[in-house]
């Protein structure tokens, strides 16, 4: 199961996630100081004896190499945040998926013994056919209901194929292996309950941290547009027939952009309207999340609550004594008795059910608290990790 879990890691997702990362730390967005480099030459009053040379330098605006600096530093931090949220999503599709499985083993074995009941069932009847105990409704319904088990199981088979693809999808490494996964292996449901009450949430990190510092990468998007200025330039001119006058031949030039015009306003607006976008997908992650952690933890709770309520239930049934009660009603009929095993089957499928829903409801409340995702990597199915 943890090879299954931990292959998240190696999905092409988060891969590139880590690639980008990997080649930012190379520092590449680094900017030159030296923005352009130009050399010029002119014929000084046409005369082909007097050429002019020069070399004009336009160094880098410094402000521009430190919000580009800090532009790719917070783009950094962005993709390792985004790795965290792509963790987290596909996570909660390996766990997802060995959820089903798990249920889908357990409708398959209880499908299978209801398809047992009720083939005693039909075998008894048969040989009831002349005694007063014969029902013939009875027999029909019981060959019709054996007839929907067998298609039911059919169905199961089917839905079994289409996950297993989805698990190998995921999990190449599956196609070669047995999955043993069954409700049985799954941590108890009283773990789950006792591990929410010890560990607190941590909304904090995760979709809130992440939209808190996209707002940060559209602020400096903006302050970079800001600093994408032009300052000036530094000027080296040779001019040959100056040494006719014995005179310097070099003379330096200094140019400096006066910023009284910003022509990049168009894209800093651009970018002002990416902040206030940002902001509000901020506003909007946050309500989510309270509603959602809220929301999760009652589900969590209600669902055991109703778990625990038809354990008891079922645990309160004396199966033996009721069985004999039965039997002495309808007269030693040994119909009685396996049509409570059939109801109580019934009652396993509710069960089973009900814990399915935990898990979800537990593994969706782990998501929202961002637990999930955090490291070091915890498998939350398995009762060893929990403890």
């Amino acid at each position: 199961m943890e090879d299954f879990l931990w292959s998240a890691l190696e999905a092409p997702e988060v891969q590139t996630l880590m690639q980008q990362n990997a080649f930012l730390e190379t520092n590449s967005y680094k900017l030159s100081p030296i923005r352009g480099m130009e050399i010029r030459t002119e014929t000084n009053q046409l005369d082909p004896h007097r050429q002019d040379f020069a070399l004009r330098i336009n160094p880098a605006n410094p402000w521009e190499i430190k919000r580009n600096n800090e532009y790719f530093q917070t783009y950094q931090e962005v993709i390792g945040l985004d790795q965290d949220r792509k963790l987290k999503e596909l996570l909660t599709r390996h766990y997802a998926a060995i959820i089903g499985w798990s249920y889908l083993q357990e409708q398959k074995k209880l499908k299978q013994e209801e398809q047992e009941i009720t083939q005693s069932l039909l075998q008894i009847l048969e040989a009831q056919r002349f005694s007063s105990f014969f029902d013939a409704d009875d027999y029909a319904d019981l060959k019709i209901d054996l007839l929907e088990k067998h298609a039911d199981l059919e169905e199961l088979n089917f839905e079994e194929e289409i996950l297993r693809k989805e698990i190998e999808s995921l999990f190449p490494l599956a196609k070669s292996q047995d999955i043993a996964w069954s409700m049985a292996s799954l941590v108890p449901v009283e773990l789950i309950e006792q591990w929410i009450q010890r560990h607190e949430a941590r909304p904090e990190n995760g979709e809130i941290a992440y939209r808190q510092k996209l707002v940060e990468l559209a602020s400096a998007e903006w302050a970079l547009a800001k600093s994408n200025l032009n300052i000036g330039f530094v000027q080296a001119q040779y001019q040959q027939y100056r040494l006719e006058q014995e005179r310097s031949p070099w003379s330096i030039g200094l140019g400096v952009r006066l910023p009284l015009f910003n022509p990049n306003k168009g894209k800093m607006a651009e970018k002002k309207l990416d902040i206030l976008e940002a902001q509000g997908e901020l506003t909007q992650a946050q309500d989510e999340q309270e509603a959602g952690l809220s929301l999760m933890k009652t589900k969590v709770r209600t669902l055991t609550q109703r778990y625990h309520s038809l354990q008891e239930q079922m645990e309160s049934l004396d199966m033996e004594g009721l069985g004999e009660n039965l039997n002495a009603i309808q007269g030693g009929n040994p119909l009685a008795e396996l049509r409570l095993r059939r109801s109580l089957v019934k009652s396993k499928n509710v069960t089973a059910r009900l814990k399915r829903d935990i898990y979800h409801a537990y593994i969706e409340y782990l998501a929202e608290t961002e637990l999930l995702q955090s490291l070091p990597m915890v498998n939350y199915l398995q009762s060893d990790s929990l403890r």
